[in-house]
C-alpha cells in the first residue's frame, strides 16, 4: 500500500489542527457547515504558518548564539608549514617541496 502524497499529509495535517483550535472532536467538526470548516481551515493555516516561521526564527537565533558563543579563530597569517619559501622579482610565494625544481627553472629563488 502506497504512503500519502505531500498534498495528502499536508491537507491531513491543516484538518487536524484545524480539529485542534476548535476544541471539537473530529465527528463534530465534521458536522459543521463548508463555510465554518473553510474558516477553521483558515485559522489553522494561519496557524501552521506562524508555528513554521517561529521555528525558523529559533533556528537563526540558535545558529547565530552557536556562532557569537564559538567565534571562528582568525590567524593574521596562513599557515605555511611544510611548504618552501622562494622569491623572485620582490615577489614571494610558499610553495610545495616537490615544485621547487619547476619554480627554479622558472627563475625563482628558495629564500
Amino acid at each position: 500500500m502506497a504512503g500519502l502524497t505531500k498534498e495528502q499529509k499536508a491537507a491531513k495535517v491543516l484538518l487536524e489542527k484545524a480539529i485542534a483550535l476548535s476544541g471539537m472532536s473530529a465527528e463534530d467538526f465534521d458536522k459543521l457547515g463548508e463555510q465554518e470548516r473553510a474558516d477553521w481551515g483558515k485559522s489553522a493555516q494561519d496557524a501552521l504558518e506562524l508555528e513554521a516561521a517561529d521555528a525558523q526564527r529559533l533556528a537563526n537565533e540558535t545558529v547565530a548564539n552557536r556562532t557569537r558563543a564559538n567565534p571562528a579563530e582568525k590567524d593574521d597569517e596562513p599557515d605555511y608549514t611544510g611548504l618552501t619559501k622562494v622569491e623572485q622579482g620582490g615577489e614571494v610565494l610558499y610553495v610545495h617541496p616537490t615544485c621547487i625544481d619547476d619554480h627554479a627553472r622558472l627563475g625563482w629563488k628558495e629564500v
